[in-house]
């Protein structure tokens, strides 16, 4: 991490300041990005409990995100593109007022860059030192004092672009008042489990000292959750992490001849995203956001696993110009799972009218021969649908998530779609406006991966 150095008699300059609090704001964005992950966006805190009436309040909490270092001057200092991950706050509670009854609502954290706390500073005045002035200038106006990243909360009844969902709130039509039963996690919400949570949830065997009831956290029916009991029965004790192996590219995997049991993550490839072809004076396109990759979670002993298996990484889809985006490759460990790729977003076609096209996932979520399964989840569509207007509206689809990668964000007659980020996610599709001579690609679908710890 960089330091300033001052020496004995200087004159201070009011760079040696900012710079020093620049120098600490990237470490420890970069400090961040190692723990979490340099495309990872994570929440701790935001809690959500009933208020009065139809409101709920939120806990103070924060958001990681990737950034840039400051997008606008630092007083004196000039903007920086540099890119690190970024911490932004809600340092109180927070009340928000849910729309109405009879409706599905999602509580959002929007990260957010502000200049704030105006006051208006005492300034050298040359001519007359024994008297400053009230303001730059002696104008007297009132300057920003502190730049703040803030986690702006909301809710509505869908996400904004560039915010992240954290709670869906379901309210009965005849309801009156919040409960707490009405509120639960929302899919997608990048919430990380905490030091002290992960302990509390280990995975125990009766007779190692521990006591109490064990439970998945946070588990629904649709993410096919097991008690804590089942893997007890099958053997599986929380002693020592022996080994952690990211598998990126085909290959045979041997186990550590000590390893008792596995605990594997992995999905298959992304779809790219649907290209858009070139447009005319009444017309534009946009393209559908490449689905992401089938994704696992699971359990298993040593002996059901083997003692190694062969294990195949589906590629990410491609993004061809002025056409259907390709489907993601399917990755496989041995004859325990297969995850299929995503499917491709749509290539566009001039709209002469408004339309709307969903892209929805039939597939049924992925499942293993041997093992329990904690979580698996089908190849999913992006965050929005695909969207295509004829004249100025325009939107291209997103692409799909999976719990190791982000889609792409669709956008609006921008141009290329973006690439999806980390694993198994879609790359979004294109979108072009009037009067574009050539067409143009949607977003890379990204790899699949197979994560797997051993534990002895």
């Amino acid at each position: 991490m960089d330091r300033q150095i001052v020496y004995p008699a200087q004159i201070p300059l009011d760079s040696d300041l900012l710079n020093a609090q620049r120098n600490a704001f990237v470490g420890l964005g970069h400090l961040a990005g190692m723990a979490y992950g340099e495309n990872t966006v994570s929440a701790g805190g935001f809690a959500c409990t009933p208020g009065a009436g139809l409101t709920v309040t939120i806990a103070p909490g924060s958001l990681l995100a990737a950034g840039v270092v400051d997008t606008t001057a630092y007083g004196t200092l000039a903007a920086s593109g540099s890119v690190l991950v970024r911490q932004y706050i809600s340092r109180d509670p927070v009340t928000l007022t849910v729309p109405g009854a009879g409706g599905t609502y999602t509580v959002y954290a929007t990260p957010a860059t502000v200049d704030t706390d105006d006051t208006v500073l005492p300034f050298y005045n040359a001519a007359d030192p024994s008297v400053t002035y009230a303001g730059s200038d002696n104008s007297g106006k009132a300057a920003p004092t502190v730049r703040q990243d803030v986690a702006q909360l909301g809710i509505g009844a869908a996400v904004p672009d560039g915010a992240y969902p954290l709670w869906t709130i379901t309210v009965p039509s005849a309801a009156t008042a919040i409960a707490a039963d009405m509120i639960a996690q929302a899919e997608g919400a990048p919430f990380y489990e905490t030091i002290p949570g992960l302990q509390a949830s280990k995975i125990s065997k009766a007779g190692d000292g521990m006591t109490g009831p064990l439970s998945v956290l946070n588990a629904t029916a649709a993410q096919n959750p097991v008690a804590l009991g089942q893997l007890q029965a099958m053997g599986f004790i929380a002693n020592a992490l022996i080994g952690v192996t990211s598998i990126i590219s085909s290959l045979t995997f041997t186990r550590n001849a000590a390893t008792k049991w596995l605990h594997i993550r992995a999905c298959g490839g992304g779809g790219g995203g649907g290209g858009a072809p070139y447009t005319d004076g009444n017309n534009q396109a946009s393209g559908g956001g490449g689905f992401s990759g089938q994704y696992i979670e699971l359990w298993i002993t040593a002996a059901d696993f083997g003692a190694s298996v062969d294990i195949v990484i589906g590629a990410g889809g491609t993004a061809p110009s002025s056409a259907a985006g390709g489907s993601g490759g399917t990755t496989t460990i041995g004859s325990l799972v297969t995850l299929l790729g995503g499917g491709g977003g749509f290539g566009a076609s001039w709209g002469s009218i408004g339309e709307i096209l969903p892209q929805i996932s039939t597939d049924t979520p992925p499942s293993s021969t041997e093992g329990i399964v904690v979580f698996s989840r089908p190849t999913t569509a992006g965050r929005s649908p695909m969207i295509t207007f004829s004249k100025s509206n325009g939107k291209s689809g997103d692409g799909g998530d999976t719990p190791l990668g982000t889609g792409g964000p669709g956008n609006g007659l921008a141009g290329a779609g973006a690439n999806g980020t980390g694993y198994g996610s879609g790359g979004s599709g294109a979108s072009v406006g009037y009067n574009q001579s050539v067409g143009q690609a949607g977003g890379q679908g990204m790899p699949g991966v197979v994560i797997i710890e051993e534990y002895a």
